[in-house]
């Protein structure tokens, strides 16, 4: 089977991570986040600690560097005797991993054939960062441009990677892309303008924006995405629409600038068997139970979890065992659960077949657009 690093190059995204060791027993359950200084790691921080009581076992958060790293832990876990491997990640990982699978490389689906969804968390926005006297008008009009993507294995070198095939039908040029930290690539922006734009994953207020002086918005602005462009339309389907508000950043937007967002979702490696499947049935009934605590006392992000359950972004799919659980405990019948088996994923063995598609009427507001 093709390695990740082989396959990354494909995918449009490159990885030079060194994995930290993984654990070697099975008694206990990981939860693999994004970096440890980010919002996803902070969220499954206080899920694990919310979460833990309900099983028998050690719930374990393990920060990496990204959805790549994760992946890769995910698929090279060989503990003996099996133990749950749950992990925060983005709706559009599977997007990339469809479009790929698409072009002829099949070996793309069996990296996401074993994920599936527990639970929609909430969403992250992403930010287009250019120049005051850019040319740029939109997210539409990148095309030519050279993005900063961040980290390799980030969120943001995925999302990047993912909307520009959706918006391109191509993938961006190696030498238009550069990996630099934020800070740093905002630096090149501005002195010898080595880059047109600087792109960032990351919920709103994100500090390196929110923290600008006034004077900001003489030398920087943040993109918008057209809705009404002919893209849009294929956009909705994998990202939400949204805003970066004035409020976010007052010191740079004087009025919202229309946004796209990527939701995160709570998901397990595999359909787990025995004393696994249980302890996923239980953490799913104790996900339900604790979530008005995480609103109302956790994370400022728990706010903004999905409702329900809401119908899950093309190449994703709610887990058999974990969660008829929350459905119950949400009062949705396990028959309204909306899983759509479309007829590429079908083909590439994602799915069954004869899997339904019924939008229960309290998440048909916040399904993906």
């Amino acid at each position: 089977m093709m390695g990740w690093r082989r396959l990354a190059v494909r995918l449009g995204i490159s990885l030079a991570v060194a994995l930290l060791p993984a654990a070697t027993f099975a008694d206990d359950i990981r939860l693999l986040t994004g970096p440890q200084q980010t919002s996803q790691h902070r969220v499954g921080g206080e899920l694990a600690a919310r979460l833990g009581p309900a099983v028998d076992i050690p719930l374990t958060v393990v920060p990496t560097a990204g959805p790549a790293d994760i992946l890769q832990r995910m698929r090279d876990d060989t503990r003996a005797g099996g133990g749950l491997n749950l992990a925060l990640l983005q709706a559009d990982v599977a997007q990339l991993y469809l479009l790929t699978a698409q072009g002829g490389n099949r070996e793309a689906a069996a990296w996401l054939a074993p994920l599936r969804v527990v639970a929609p968390l909430y969403n992250e926005e992403l930010h287009f960062i250019v120049r005051s006297d850019s040319a740029f008008e939109s997210v539409q009009d990148i095309r030519e441009a050279r993005i900063n993507v961040g980290p390799a294995a980030g969120g943001t070198a995925l999302s990047v990677a993912t909307l520009y095939r959706l918006l391109f039908d191509t993938l961006p040029a190696a030498d238009k892309l550069s990996r630099l930290g934020h800070e740093q690539a905002l630096a090149r922006l501005l002195t010898d303008r080595s880059i047109d734009v600087v792109a960032m994953l990351a919920d709103q207020p994100a500090p390196l924006l929110a923290n600008m002086k006034p004077e900001a918005r003489r030398f920087v602005r943040l993109l918008k995405f057209d809705r009404e462009h002919p893209t849009a339309a294929v956009i909705s389907r994998v990202y939400g629409a949204s805003a970066l508000r004035a409020a976010s950043y007052p010191n740079l937007l004087e009025q919202d600038v229309p946004a796209l967002t990527v939701r995160l979702y709570l998901v397990v490696h595999g359909e787990p068997e025995g004393e696994d499947a249980q302890r996923l049935r239980r953490l799913a009934g104790a996900y339900c139970q604790a979530l008005p605590k995480l609103r109302s006392d956790g994370h400022p992000k728990w706010r903004d979890t999905a409702p329900g359950l809401p119908a899950l972004v093309p190449g994703w799919h709610y887990s058999d065992r974990g969660t008829p659980e929350l459905a119950r405990c949400l009062g949705v019948a396990a028959n309204e659960i909306p899983d759509a088996c479309l007829p590429l994923e079908q083909a590439l063995g994602l799915c069954r077949a004869n899997v339904t598609v019924v939008a229960p009427a309290t998440a048909a507001a916040d399904a993906p657009r």
